[in-house]
């Protein structure tokens, strides 16, 4: 799908967080299951995976309607409760391939972006615990309270694209997860996933343009569009 895409000339990308940037994906799934026994609920993680990207509001609205005798604010304040924890004592490894594509990035005077469905102070405690400031990253940051719809909705993609003073086909998008792969198709961006725990269906690889396995894959062939080392 490359072909369908000014990816020579895209003046941003932005990242998603959770899967994307850190390994944080397996701290939710812990987080899952200690919920999930707790409240005694039947939740699988494909169940789980399905709300990857998913506002708050959402997500307990479809809950709701599926265990409507279940205190479901409680139950996901639990979870959250549990990925807080999680986070300040054992934080979340970043994946390989994430410095590579900064220096890409920064390379070939292109900007930087973040759009995460995370809240601020668990977004700036992932990056302190590796050691890192994401403003001093980041020309332009999206967290999850600012904003009124979550993906699949392009809401936040758009709002990052705003901040960073470039237009939607001009910036890339690094996603891991379909809701955040259709965000980003549906806003006229360029999608780009790098597969974490869900692997890419038919339906993202038609609007991705470039499916990979991981964010170094993504640094070499940003370097390749864009001529840099």
């Amino acid at each position: 799908m490359t072909e369908k895409y000014d990816i020579r000339n895209a003046e941003c990308v932005i990242f998603d967080m959770d899967g994307v940037i850190f390994d944080s994906e397996s701290v939710w799934k812990r987080a899952f299951v200690i919920a999930n026994e707790a409240f005694g609920l039947d939740l699988t993680e494909a169940d789980r995976q399905r709300t990857c990207g998913m506002d708050e509001k959402s997500i307990r609205r479809g809950l709701y309607s599926r265990y409507p005798a279940v205190d479901i604010d409680a139950y996901r304040d639990r979870l959250l409760c549990e990925v807080h924890k999680i986070t300040e004592t054992d934080g979340a490894r970043m994946k390989n391939g994430f410095s590579e594509i900064v220096s890409a990035v920064r390379s070939a005077g292109r900007k930087l972006a973040l759009a995460t469905s995370s809240d601020v102070d668990r977004a700036r405690k992932l990056f302190a615990k590796n050691g890192l400031s994401d403003t001093d990253i980041f020309d332009a940051e999206v967290f999850g309270g600012e904003v009124n719809k979550g993906k699949p909705d392009p809401e936040i993609f758009l709002e990052a694209a705003r901040r960073a003073g470039v237009a939607p086909s001009g910036c890339i998008v690094i996603e891991d997860s379909p809701n955040g792969i259709e965000a980003a198709a549906k806003g006229g961006f360029i999608p780009i996933m790098a597969v974490d725990l869900i692997e890419a269906t038919d339906r993202e690889r038609a609007v991705c343009a470039f499916v990979a396995g991981g964010l170094s894959e993504i640094a070499e062939f940003l370097i390749r569009e864009w001529g840099t080392k």
